[in-house]
């Protein structure tokens, strides 16, 4: 994290504040599931009610947790307890904020935490207190549990996974603390309000405004009930969704429901980027030495094999690197301000050569446009890359490297004048226009569109309706 956001956020700066989309669902969820053990005995299931105010994708997930919390909680007879966290709590000079999500007390006088995950979040291989918002809670709540036992539960209510055990707070207070400590002071050493450092953070940092980083930045919060941040926020890939379907976009980058459908998996397209980087962080793509050594502990795939000597046969040399899966951050001042934009992209590989900054992107599917130009995301990339590459003297030039043997040709180069920069910006700045202005969220309804959408099962527009792909509840 920016060593900047670390300190503005130690210090309480304040900074925009924008809704939460995630609370729109986990508010009234946890309302019914409070209601469901109020009066303790047997789970009301009849208190999971779904909103009629929530979004028809939001009211699919709401229908699909209660399912997954009955299945996994509904056998526990359970009184609810009702903690004092919903505001942070000072420790050691800080305000300790987060999510305690449902505090409840078993027939048998159990303590019990649960935190309960509606968003395919990162989950733990086996332990809850592998999560730092779980430790963080369970600490939260010793005044509650005291030096006895606490029941910590994390569930993910869509994929249906628990993990739980119970925490001897007596006997495991001293190392939660020393773990914090620990955490503390390494963020304690990293603030530094005056070290601002831009990159992908920039698109969740709350103190843009006023950053030596972003010259023109204002401070500006959303509007009350407008799930729209302050300041809109642009990427590749949300660039391209916004324009492919405004009812995917709103989906994934405002409600941030998840996912319903699966979609072409990244695992290999993941792996090839971190070979690459680690080739190059380490040696040389053209030391064969390096190379096979590399591939070996990469599993030596032929798949794998051919594609990174296809790079081989790409990559400049001699070059300079200027950085490989490098973040970068740009912000756009605008009149009203409302329409001011944050645009961040992160770049495969930033070379220095023949008085060029050429930047790479690896991509490991099909062929989408025959010339970069013609792909929005290559607008937000060469954007965000332009101001460095002005600094330098340096022209500028993005590459797409279609790694598969089945790719006979990569798309054109694209090395934009000072004209075509000057249109990028124009086009960029059409679309926030367009996305702050937008009084409704109609998807394509597109068969070709959405057959390939990852929200297809729960749109309200969709062409191909059908159930969710995530792991349903065993019929009882």
């Amino acid at each position: 994290m920016c060593p900047r956001r670390i300190a503005l956020d130690f210090a309480d700066e304040g900074g925009a504040h924008d809704d939460v989309s995630r609370a729109r669902l986990r508010s009234p969820f946890l309302d019914a599931a409070r209601a469901a053990h109020g009066d303790g005995g047997q789970m009301r299931r009849d208190a999971f009610r779904v909103p009629v105010d929530l979004e028809p994708e939001e009211q699919a997930v709401f229908a699909h947790a209660a399912r997954w919390y009955a299945q996994l909680y509904g056998d526990r007879e359970v009184t609810t307890y009702l903690h004092d966290c919903d505001r942070p709590t000072e420790r050691r000079g800080v305000r300790v904020g987060g999510w305690v999500d449902l505090t409840v007390v078993g027939a048998d006088g159990t303590l019990e935490l649960r935190q309960l995950d509606l968003w395919r979040s990162r989950a733990p291989r086996d332990d809850p207190l592998e999560l730092v918002s779980v430790w963080l809670a369970v600490l939260r709540l010793r005044p509650w549990v005291g030096d006895g036992d606490l029941l910590v539960s994390w569930a993910d209510l869509v994929g249906g996974a628990r993990h739980e055990r119970i925490v001897d707070l007596g006997a495991e207070l001293e190392t939660l603390r020393a773990r914090y400590d620990e955490h503390l002071e390494t963020l304690r050493a990293r603030a530094d309000a005056g070290d601002p450092r831009p990159g992908s953070g920039c698109a969740q940092c709350r103190h843009v405004g006023k950053c030596p980083a972003h010259p023109g930045a204002v401070r500006l919060s959303g509007r009350r009930g407008d799930l729209r941040p302050g300041i809109l926020r642009l990427s590749p890939t949300s660039l391209e969704t916004w324009r492919r379907c405004r009812r995917a976009w709103h989906d994934q980058y405002l409600l941030t429901v998840p996912a319903s459908d699966e979609g072409g998996s990244p695992d290999h397209g993941l792996l090839v980027h971190a070979v690459l980087r680690f080739l190059h962080d380490h040696g040389s793509c053209h030391d064969d030495a390096h190379v096979a050594d590399v591939l070996e502990a990469h599993s030596g795939s032929p798949r794998l094999r051919d594609e990174v000597l296809r790079h081989a046969d790409r990559c400049p040399t001699p070059a300079e690197a200027l950085g490989h899966e490098i973040d970068v951050a740009r912000f756009a001042p605008a009149t009203p301000a409302t329409y001011s934009f944050l645009a961040t992209a992160r770049l495969d590989a930033v070379w220095i050569h023949d008085g060029i900054l050429d930047a790479r992107d690896y991509k490991t599917g099909a062929v989408l446009t025959p010339r970069v130009a013609d792909d929005p995301r290559a607008w937000v990339q060469l954007w965000v890359l332009a101001p460095i590459a002005r600094e330098r003297g340096l022209g500028l030039r993005l590459r797409y490297e279609h790694l598969s043997a089945d790719i006979a040709e990569d798309p054109d180069p694209w090395e934009p004048d000072g004209e075509e920069l000057l249109a990028v910006e124009a086009r960029l700045r059409a679309e926030i226009v367009a996305m702050r202005d937008a009084d409704g969220w109609a998807g394509v309804a597109d068969p070709e569109v959405c057959k390939y959408c990852r929200y297809r099962s729960i749109c309200p527009d969709s062409t191909m309706p059908g159930e969710p792909q995530w792991p349903a509840v065993a019929e009882a």
